[in-house]
Parts: structure tokens; sequence; C-alpha cells
């Protein structure tokens, strides 16, 4: 009834047993392969969509538009890790059907809170802080709204407590989304690139039936791990102790530490300085000028731009048209 498939890129990530590293001619021609496959089994008005980097996702796009039918293009707002000139922000979904698709069952069927929850998303500018959610809710400010195929609100799992020993782990509120808009109760899921289990356990969370498959037995071994705790009652995408050995990116991964002044504090005052001296500081800036020693910033960052990332943005605001919300700002300080 749906098929979802999160394949390996060819960027070289560091996999069990997988080569994301050859000639991209091969690659081509393994994605059309599996592609075809999908397309062969999806039943009459149901969905394969494929997750990929824009421009692979351009090429199964070509390949699937032989064979089905065009549904959709989301896209998925998730920063990654710079490599070029322009900063990496997004990921495709496609979308096709076998003939013409049928009515999303979403719109159509009672739904638990789960996929409720799931395919609503918060407007855009809001910040989605805890803290900012409660006092919002505590002032009546509606802050929800229908998911459409643009995805801001779901980020990439970064913290070592929500992951588990595989390179790419999907979070689980992009998978429940994808499942709850395709998908009803009962529906049958399929995941060529199960991987740690996301898509598996996410379709067991909604209620639907699934097959997973998985080339690595350790990747396997972790999402029956994962099934297992499901069953037991136990959270499988809680927060775990264990820091695990696979990585997403090159960059370092910083040492489990005790934090003497949180990070966001350090930020601002980082920005307080660019303020003071009216440019992106330097860490010879920060020695000079910071209220806190540069060891914090040296031991805290993974690297000196997510120092002075609190620099290059203005923050989120608690209103639904930043527009609107500048344009007030502007008169109360004209006035």
């Amino acid at each position: 009834d749906f098929c979802f498939a999160d394949p390996p890129y060819n960027v070289d990530k560091k996999y069990d047993c997988c080569d994301d590293d050859v000639d991209i001619i091969e690659y081509f021609d393994w994605c059309d392969k599996w592609l075809s496959e999908l397309a062969r089994i999806i039943k009459p008005g149901k969905t394969v969509a494929v997750l990929n980097i824009p421009q692979w996702a351009i090429r199964h796009f070509k390949c699937l538009n032989k064979l089905l039918k065009f549904q959709d293009w989301i896209i998925w707002e998730g920063l990654s890790v710079p490599v070029r000139m322009i900063m990496p922000a997004h990921y495709s979904v496609i979308c096709f059907t076998k003939e013409q698709a049928n009515d999303l069952p979403f719109y159509n069927l009672e739904h638990s809170l789960l996929e409720i929850k799931s395919i609503n998303t918060y407007k855009e500018f809001y910040c989605i802080r805890n803290s900012c959610i409660k006092k919002r809710k505590k002032e009546n400010i509606e802050d929800k709204t229908q998911v459409t195929n643009l995805w801001w609100d779901i980020h990439r799992l970064k913290h070592n407590s929500q992951r588990v020993d595989h390179p790419t782990q999907l979070p689980p509120v992009f998978m429940e989304r994808l499942i709850s808009i395709f998908t009803k109760e009962g529906d049958l899921v399929l995941d060529p690139f199960n991987g740690s289990g996301t898509t598996s356990l996410c379709a067991e969370m909604l209620g639907r039936k699934y097959f997973g498959i998985e080339l690595s037995p350790k990747y396997y071994d972790i999402a029956i791990q994962r099934h297992q705790e499901l069953q037991m009652g136990i959270n499988p995408f809680g927060k775990r102790i264990e820091t695990p050995e696979a990585k997403n990116s090159t960059v370092r991964r910083l040492k489990k530490q005790k934090y003497e002044v949180d990070k966001k504090t350090l930020q601002l005052e980082v920005k307080r300085i660019s303020q003071l001296i009216n440019s992106t500081p330097t860490r010879d800036d920060v020695i000079a000028y910071s209220q806190y020693p540069i060891k914090y910033y040296d031991d805290y960052f993974i690297n000196w731009g997510e120092v002075t990332a609190a620099v290059r943005t203005t923050g989120m605001q608690n209103v639904e048209n930043k527009k609107d919300y500048d344009l007030k700002v502007k008169k109360q300080n004209d006035k």
C-alpha cells in the first residue's frame, strides 16, 4: 500500500557493509533496478515515495516518470554539512502512484492522536522550543496548521542521545508524517532500506503492517531490538545513554562533559560582541571582550561557525506573519 525508500546517497557514508562511493553510472543503474521493483509491486492508486538529495532525486524522477504517475514533490528543510559555497538545506521526497492516485486516506478517516500530531505543523516562523510552545499555549495562541509539501518543522537527529549505531537515521516524526498521509490503519508499508528500523517502528506504532528489508545483519539486529523494546512498552526513540560509534558526518564529536555555561548563553554573548564591534567576532575578539573563558567556546562547540551561528540569525517569533511583525517593530521604533 505504501513504499518508502531512503537509499544510500553515494556520498561516501561509512555504512556497515555497503560501498557508498561507487561510479555514478553504476549507482544510477542500481537505483533504476529497485525503483522498477517498487513500481511493480505498488498497488494501483497507492504511493511510492523516494527520499534523496535533490540532484539524485531528479534522476529518480526521470526513471519513475516512465513507470508511474507523478503525484507530488515534498521538500524537507534539513540543514546538512556545508560542502560548497551555498549551504545545502533541503532534501527531496518524490511521490508517484500507479495509475490515478487515490484520495489521501488522512482526509477521509478518523485518526489516532499520533496521526493528528504528525500531520499538523507549526506555522512558519514560530519557535518550536518547548518553552515557546508552552508560552503560546498559555496565551491561547493558535500555532498549528495543516501540513503542505514544504516541511520546515522536522529537524535531523544531531544529539547522540537520540541516535543508535547507524550513520543516517531519519527522525521518527518524518516517517510518522509520511505514513499518516499516505496510508490508513492496517495498510502494508514496505521499506527496502530499513536500516535501524525507523520506518518499520513508526508503521507498527501507527497500526500498519510492514516489511523492512536490510542488507546489514548489524542494523537488522538493532531494528529487531528496538521493535522488542516497543512491544515491551519502551519508547524505541527515547534517549540513550551509550554513545554510538557510527557518525553521520566528518565533523568531530564532542566529548561528554558538564557545561558550566549553556551554549545558548555563550552564543548570545558572541552576538553581543558582534554588535559591539560591528562584525562577526573572531576568536581573538571573544578573548578580548567576552565575560566567559575562551575554553568554554573551544570545548563546547564543534567549530567557530557554530560559535558565531547566533550572529547570523534574528531568532524565531511567536507571530503568525513575520512581515507583519517586522512592520510593527518598525512603527514602534519610528515612534
